[in-house]
């Protein structure tokens, strides 16, 4: 009798059991159904790390921070983090974590920041996290490749990491904020001027600015490669038995003196003008490389001899000459 009253007791604690189980899949199955519905999060572009966005960073140096922020919600705050990675070997352990709160309960913001690579920093490849923290409660992450170098060991990387073009003075092209092709024309009689920074250079150098008609069907990328029949020399300049690496550019100026002295100015180059401005002996600007309407390269080589490297880059703009 003791026995077929726990026999029934058991069949009732399954019975009692396989309820709970259904009803627990029956709520799992409505869940799935209807699952909540995922936080908006924020987007962010425009991302600069490091002179020229080169992701070198020098240690006890300034290193350039940059990115556009739009908040799903409003921004909590941004957070930058530098770790070591996982396949890579340190002489040290070493991290670097920098939190930017000012942003806070804006709907969007450009981070331009500059601060300085600490001196305990370590030389080697890191992982560069981003994130920024939305007030609704989600966040984003990005993840960037960055180098970190003492001074003494930067390598020699030529990089253009400014180049502009203007109009009578006006910007219509930059590589940081407008560099999409330019669509504005010039017109004869027009001064055109262009600035190109070459970083992380050394030793002999040269750079070679120049204007070289579509139709040409010229397209140099080295020195070596330029035919001057068909490219008219905007602007040249050279360095030498520079000792350590520098930041390398068509305009030059002196900041040790009061005021300052400027070494190489930036030449305005009119549109029509007969003579370029090769060194030592300017070309005159007729035969192939007459001037005419329709799309024109603005191209930079830069060579550096000592090192046997070449970067090049190349800007389409139009002329209408008539």
């Amino acid at each position: 009798m003791q026995t077929q009253h726990k026999s029934n007791a058991n069949k009732a604690i399954k019975m009692f059991t396989a309820f709970l189980l259904l009803v627990s899949s029956i709520t799992a199955c409505k869940e799935d159904e209807n699952p909540l519905p995922e936080l908006p999060i924020p987007t962010m572009d425009n991302i600069e790390l490091g002179l020229g966005d080169a992701g070198v960073g020098i240690i006890a140096q300034d290193f350039h921070f940059n990115a556009s922020i739009v908040a799903a919600g409003k921004i909590e705050k941004v957070e930058i983090k530098i770790l070591q990675k996982e396949e890579e070997t340190y002489s040290e352990i070493w991290e670097h974590e920098i939190i930017w709160d000012e942003y806070k309960d804006l709907k969007n913001a450009t981070v331009h920041k500059h601060f300085t690579i600490p001196e305990n920093a370590i030389e080697g490849k890191y992982d560069f996290i981003i994130t920024v923290y939305d007030q609704n409660g989600s966040k984003l992450e990005r993840k960037r490749d960055i180098a970190i170098y003492s001074a003494a060991n930067i390598p020699v990387e030529p990089k253009i990491t400014q180049l502009s073009l203007k109009k009578n003075g006006q910007s219509i092209f930059d590589l940081h904020g407008m560099n999409e092709n330019p669509t504005e024309n010039f017109s004869k009689g027009d001064t055109l001027t262009s600035h190109v920074d070459i970083s992380f250079v050394k030793g002999d150098g040269i750079v070679y600015l120049l204007l070289i008609k579509k139709s040409a069907n010229h397209n140099p990328t080295t020195i070596e490669e330029i035919d001057f029949s068909k490219a008219i020399v905007y602007d040249m300049y050279e360095h030498k038995n520079q000792t350590s690496v520098f930041n390398f550019s068509n305009f030059l100026i002196d900041l040790t003196t009061n005021p300052f002295t400027v070494i190489k100015r930036i030449p305005g180059f009119g549109i029509g003008t007969e003579k370029d401005n090769r060194i030592p002996v300017a070309g005159a600007i007729s035969g192939d490389k007459a001037w005419g309407s329709g799309e024109y390269n603005l191209v930079v080589i830069y060579k550096n001899t000592t090192y046997n490297k070449t970067v090049s880059k190349s800007v389409p703009f139009n002329i209408v000459y008539n």
